[in-house]
């Protein structure tokens, strides 16, 4: 969830070269691509990273509907979410800023799901592996169906098991580099992070940022993928 607390956004869409302003307050699902974003100048920003399936357990909205889409907060939250913003953009404070944030969503908060109490331990079970686990073994580990697994991804937090399982291991494997000052050879963070080879790694590091390794590491400021980082 994104406040453009001042400034502007623009997003370019790889479908259409031209660039669209993306509203005021947004709320953007789990990404399956990247997209090219512009700031104006004196832009800044507020985000909100929720954890996984933390945003299906606040507004109860399945978050396969949220996948890919990017989408004005007013149209889910109402006035409220607005008078957030405006309350945000006059507060110096970023300690109190993340007061106002915590007690709006508490006060919006749904009931918890029954779906979200089931998924906490599979998401568990796959941190604790750093990703480095096949469907099939997470099935036996879990006692769900592949088919029920699906379902529960899909509807807490807009992937596939497979993509997730993707995602841990691609963090732990940022995990290693940064602890490494990133000195660690390429090869060797790979292997110790499940990729069988280097063009395995580059390729499924690409296809989820948009970047190969060396290009997300050179870069200023680490980027975000809106991915989960596994220490």
């Amino acid at each position: 969830m994104v406040f453009v607390l001042s400034g502007q956004l623009k997003i370019r869409r790889e479908e259409n070269l031209d660039t669209e302003i993306l509203p005021e307050v947004f709320v953007y699902g789990q990404v399956d691509r990247y997209h090219d974003i512009f700031s104006s100048d004196g832009t800044e920003l507020l985000i909100i990273v929720f954890q996984p399936y933390g945003y299906f357990s606040l507004s109860g909205i399945p978050a396969d509907e949220l996948k890919a889409g990017i989408f004005d907060a007013f149209s889910i939250f109402g006035r409220g979410v607005c008078l957030l913003a405006d309350a945000l953009r006059s507060e110096p404070s970023y300690v109190k800023s993340i007061s106002l944030i915590e007690s709006y969503f508490t006060r919006i908060q749904k009931d918890s799901k029954a779906s979200t109490r089931l998924l906490g331990p599979v998401v568990r079970t796959i941190l604790r592996s750093k990703g480095q686990l096949a469907v099939s073994e997470l099935t036996g580990l879990t006692g769900y169906s592949e088919r029920q697994l699906e379902r529960l991804f899909q509807q807490g937090i807009g992937l596939s098991p497979l993509k997730y399982l993707q995602i841990v291991r691609l963090h732990h494997f940022l995990s290693i580099i940064r602890s490494a000052n990133k000195t660690a050879s390429f090869t060797t963070a790979g292997l110790e992070s499940g990729y069988y080879d280097q063009p395995h790694l580059i390729h499924n590091f690409k296809q989820i940022t948009g970047l190969t390794p060396t290009q997300y590491l050179s870069t200023a400021g680490t980027l975000a993928v809106n991915l989960v980082r596994v220490n």
